[in-house]
C-alpha cells in the first residue's frame, strides 16, 4: 500500500512542478509585455507633450481665464449694443474670438513685423439663409468657402478662423491681402445666373498693424480695427484702412475716394478706402 503511494505522489509533484513552471513563464511574459507597453506609453506621452508645446500657439480651446474674458466681453457688448447688434454678423464674432484666443500671429508677419488682417462675410446672410432654407444655404456656403479658401491660398494667406459665412485671414503683405480680396469678388461676381451664388454679395475689409509676441492688447486693437473696417463695407465692396492703402501700388490697384467714418470702440474718425476691384489687377 505504501509502495503504491510513491508513484502517485511523484505524479502529483511532477504535475505541480509543470504547473508552477507554466505559471512562472506566463508571469515573466506578462511582466515583459507590461514593461514594453509602459515604455511605449511613456514615449507617446513625451511625443504628445512635444506636439502640444510646438502647437501651443494654435490652440483652439481657451483657458478658463480666456473663457471668462470672452464671456465678460460678450456681456458688455450685449449691454452696450443690444443682442441684435452682437449677433448681426460673423465679422464681430471672429474679432472677439481672435482677441481672446489668438493674440500671437507673429510667424505670418512681414519683415517689418506687421500683419495684414482681412475679414470677409456675406452681406445679408441671415435673410439669404431664411429665403433659401438650411439645406440650400449649406450648399451655398460650401461654394463660397471654396472661392475664399482658394484665393487665400493663392496669395499666401493663412485662414485664422471661420465662423458661419465669415473668414478671418492673416497676410504678411498688404498687397497680397487685397489681391486675394479682389479675386474673391471677381469669382463671386462671375458666377452664372443659375448659380446659388448669383445673389451673394461679399463684403471685405482689411487693416495692417504690428504683431506682438505675447498676450498684449496692441494686436487686439488691430484685430478690432480690421473688423470695424470690414463692417463698414457694403455687399460687393472691398474697404481698406489707410495703413493698407499707403502700401498699395497705384499701378496695380485703383482706390476710390476715401470716406471718413467713426469706428465703434475706436476713438476719433478714420478714413476707409474703397478698392475698385473691377479695374484692379488680381
Amino acid at each position: 500500500m505504501l509502495s503504491a503511494r510513491f508513484p502517485l505522489m511523484t505524479v502529483l509533484e511532477i504535475a505541480l512542478i509543470v504547473a508552477t513552471g507554466t505559471l512562472g513563464a506566463g508571469l515573466v511574459t506578462v511582466t515583459v509585455l507590461w514593461l514594453v507597453a509602459r515604455r511605449r506609453v511613456r514615449a507617446l506621452q513625451r511625443r504628445i507633450g512635444q506636439l502640444q508645446g510646438s502647437h501651443r500657439r494654435r490652440r483652439l480651446v481657451p483657458t478658463p481665464t480666456q473663457a471668462v474674458r470672452g464671456a465678460v466681453g460678450a456681456a458688455i457688448m450685449v449691454k452696450d449694443h443690444g443682442l441684435g447688434e452682437v449677433l448681426r454678423g460673423s465679422v464681430a464674432e471672429l474679432a472677439n474670438w481672435a482677441d481672446v484666443e489668438r493674440p500671437d500671429l507673429v510667424r505670418i508677419a512681414a519683415a517689418d513685423g506687421s500683419v495684414t488682417i482681412m475679414f470677409s462675410d456675406i452681406a445679408d446672410s441671415t435673410q439669404l439663409n431664411h429665403d433659401l432654407g438650411d439645406r440650400a444655404w449649406v450648399q451655398l456656403l460650401a461654394k463660397h468657402d471654396r472661392i475664399v479658401t482658394r484665393a487665400v491660398e493663392r496669395h499666401g494667406g493663412h485662414v485664422v478662423k471661420t465662423q458661419g459665412d465669415g473668414f478671418m485671414v492673416a497676410f504678411g503683405s498688404p498687397a497680397e491681402a487685397v489681391r486675394a480680396a479682389v479675386e474673391v469678388q471677381e469669382q463671386v461676381a462671375g458666377v452664372g445666373p443659375r448659380s446659388r451664388l448669383s445673389d451673394v454679395r461679399v463684403r471685405i475689409g482689411a487693416h495692417r498693424g504690428s504683431a506682438v509676441h505675447r498676450d498684449n492688447d496692441l494686436f487686439g486693437r488691430n484685430v478690432a480695427m480690421a473688423a470695424r473696417v470690414a463692417a463698414q463695407a457694403d455687399g460687393g465692396e472691398i474697404l481698406v484702412s489707410s495703413a493698407v492703402a499707403e502700401r498699395l501700388d497705384d499701378d496695380e490697384f485703383t482706390l476710390l475716394e476715401p470716406r471718413t467714418v467713426a469706428l465703434k470702440g475706436i476713438p476719433g474718425e478714420h478714413a476707409v478706402h474703397p478698392v475698385d476691384w473691377t479695374t484692379s489687377v488680381s
